[in-house]
């Protein structure tokens, strides 16, 4: 009887054990906080997380490959200390397979072919890059930012108060606003191009009173057309995504909790919230699915 005894103690005693250590890992990554990819549709219905990477909790800058196959996007382990310092471009397949780590660099954005990847390469250039990570290719020493053009013909990235576009056919590039006359003092990175290539979405800092705008800027040049659409005191999130269809632009609000507003670019109506419910904070970091019918964003672990 008294061996009985001992063993149902001793079976306790390691099953109390067991489940203090399972809550002891749980507490642990609810300490750590992980970020989240989740999906939904446009308007922000039926969220669901879609992947998150299981060595890197704080990923960012989300892009699907032109087929919808593939997904690219940034991190750092932030668990072990890492900060934005140590980034580096990730490639997953749209199922979560085939998980790998490019190397060094930020901010991906595809070529309309699929085969390689605009991206920002610390501390402070853009390069292009195979898909595979080989056969990388600074295309601008002084840039951050860069986003393949729909059309394939051009990378977007910010220098200072500038947007520069490179042509990827003439080797050549331009600034969008004229010299001295930007009416900003830097522009931020994450813009977006529209589907028909002739617009950029970005935020600005004004030199005048240090506000932000949300505004697009027709990629002929700022003479043939730019647009405020958003303005406030504080910072909107550094992310945009533009619907394939063209009638949508999402951004993250610069309110905390973080919400992610929406507008019609071509309408003159103010952005509103979408109405999303996920047991997490709201990052921002967002990207549209090629048929538009589905919202990637990002999320970090209440």
């Amino acid at each position: 009887m008294k061996l009985t005894t001992l063993a149902v103690t001793s079976s306790l005693i390691c099953l109390l054990l067991t489940v203090a250590q399972v809550a002891d890992s749980h507490a642990q990554e609810k300490k750590v906080n992980r970020t989240r990819f989740y999906i939904a549709t446009p308007e922000g219905k039926d969220p669901k997380v879609f992947f998150f990477a299981e060595d890197y909790y704080n990923t960012g800058s989300p892009a699907f490959s032109p087929d919808g196959q593939k997904l690219a996007f940034d991190g750092w382990k932030s668990q072990e200390g890492e900060s934005f310092s140590n980034v580096r471009l990730m490639v997953v397949n749209a199922d979560g397979s085939d998980f790998k780590v490019l190397g060094p660099g930020a901010m991906p954005s595809w070529s309309p072919g699929g085969n390689r990847l605009a991206f920002s390469k610390p501390p402070y250039s853009v390069a292009v890059i195979n898909v595979d990570g080989t056969n990388e290719k600074i295309i601008a020493e002084s840039g951050w930012g860069g986003q393949w053009s729909p059309d394939g013909t051009r990378i977007s990235y910010t220098s200072g108060n500038n947007i520069r576009v490179y042509n990827l056919i003439e080797d050549t590039t331009t600034n969008l606003f004229p010299p001295g006359e930007s009416p900003y003092s830097r522009f931020y990175w994450n813009s977006t191009w529209s589907p028909d290539s002739n617009w950029i979405c970005i935020v600005g800092r004004r030199s005048d009173d240090s506000t932000y705008d949300v505004l697009t800027i027709n990629t002929a040049g700022s003479k043939a057309g730019y647009k405020v659409h958003f303005n406030s005191k504080r910072s909107p999130y550094q992310d945009m995504a533009w619907s394939p269809q063209g009638d949508m632009i999402v951004f993250g609000s610069p309110t905390s909790p973080r919400q992610l507003l929406h507008f019609n670019p071509a309408e003159d109506k103010p952005p509103t919230p979408l109405d999303i419910t996920i047991d997490g904070n709201i990052n921002g970091d967002l990207s549209f699915a090629p048929d538009g019918q589905r919202l990637l964003f990002n999320a970090r672990d209440k």
